[in-house]
């Protein structure tokens, strides 16, 4: 079985630093572009997740690679706090938990793969990771 790598690069693709940020099919406004097709790269890292989740050497091919191995972290994780859980609620309480507090961006003391990433270059990249990404927990905005 083959590492699967990621088909959604193309010529418009924006990057901070040496990962694309990549379009999303979502209804929420944020830096990534809205997707237009039938996939984005969330579809993609879980439907390849099975497969490249067994590869201890993967070879990255382009940045949208990166993005991809980036996701398919942060779905191991999330797999690993729901495996501990007993009910359904008890996973929804751990994922809500996890989605508020801080997952090591790549360049970020505690992220596993620092030497394949590059930190963002400049502010403007660092801020267009997403607003309380860099904060140690981030709290939901009441509207």
């Amino acid at each position: 079985m083959p590492a699967y790598h990621s088909t959604l690069m193309d010529s418009n693709t924006k990057f901070i630093g040496n990962m694309a940020l990549l379009p999303l099919r979502t209804q929420f406004k944020g830096p990534a572009p809205r997707e237009t097709k039938d996939t984005d790269i969330l579809d993609e890292a879980i439907y390849y997740f099975k497969a490249n989740v067994f590869f201890k050497n993967y070879e990255i091919k382009n940045e949208a690679d990166r993005t991809l191995i980036y996701v398919t972290l942060y779905i191991s994780e999330c797999l690993k706090k729901l495996q501990k859980c007993n009910s359904r609620s008890q996973g929804e309480k751990e994922m809500y938990t996890l989605g508020i507090t801080n997952f090591p961006m790549p360049g970020e003391p505690g992220f596993p793969l620092n030497g394949m990433y590059a930190k963002p270059s400049n502010k403007q990249e660092e801020g267009e990771r997403g607003p309380g990404l860099s904060s140690s927990v981030h709290t939901p905005q009441l509207m």
